[in-house]
């Protein structure tokens, strides 16, 4: 017989839980988390929940006030921020994947490609962003820079509900940027590579506004219904 897993500890329950609550915004931005709620509805004691609030302040998912814990509010400046060190980060891992990686990465990484654009025409926003995200992160590993993959990850999650909101309308143009920074990784040209990817990310400030403006339709208008 296979040992079964050990279950997951009260607090990682609580953290997954919470997590998926943030990235689907099922908080209002700036809303004060009720912790006696949270940990009675979780059937959890305040400790392993307090454990899995301060985790999540730790990634940045949540903000530590002087009482209690709060969703971030959907600041633009703070969105500004974070879509900047995000393409900083994806440009150096492209630079480093071009640098790095072998043919045999590219070769997955076009399989994916390949997988992804094959995805119903029907496919959730959730499904385009999750092969988008899978897109860029296997070029964090092509890079070969660890930090840099986690650190990316973790804006991802900071990001989701701004990217959710961009995803919406635009698969065949993300495909289309995808297979262009694929063939300059093949090319081995670094410059070109980064060139795609900051046409690709969300930078310019208008275009930022405006995703935090929908987002803010979006949270509110499901709030209400």
């Amino acid at each position: 017989m296979h040992p079964q897993p050990a279950p997951a500890s009260s607090s990682q329950r609580a953290y997954t839980e919470l997590r998926e609550r943030l990235l689907r915004a099922t908080f209002l931005p700036g809303e004060k988390l009720n912790e006696v709620a949270l940990a009675a509805e979780l059937a959890l004691s305040r400790t392993p929940l307090r454990e899995a609030l301060n985790r999540l302040t730790a990634e940045g998912l949540l903000l530590h006030l002087d009482r209690g814990f709060a969703a971030p509010p959907l600041d633009p400046e703070r969105v500004f921020d974070l879509f900047e060190a995000r393409l900083e980060i994806e440009c150096a891992t492209i630079r480093l994947a071009c640098a790095r990686a072998d043919d045999a990465g590219f070769d997955e990484l076009a399989a994916f490609l390949d997988e992804s654009g094959a995805e119903s025409p029907d496919a959730s926003v959730d499904r385009l962003i999750e092969l988008d995200i899978g897109f860029h992160d296997r070029i964090a590993t092509l890079s070969g820079n660890a930090v840099l993959r986690q650190m990316l990850a973790n804006l991802n999650d900071r990001l989701h509900l701004i990217r959710w909101i961009a995803m919406e309308g635009r698969r065949d143009q993300t495909q289309a940027q995808h297979r262009d920074m694929l063939a300059h990784l093949r090319d081995r040209d670094a410059e070109a590579a980064m060139a795609a990817m900051r046409v690709h990310i969300l930078h310019r400030k208008e275009d930022i506004l405006a995703a935090v403006k929908a987002a803010y339709g979006h949270v509110y208008t499901s709030a209400r219904s």
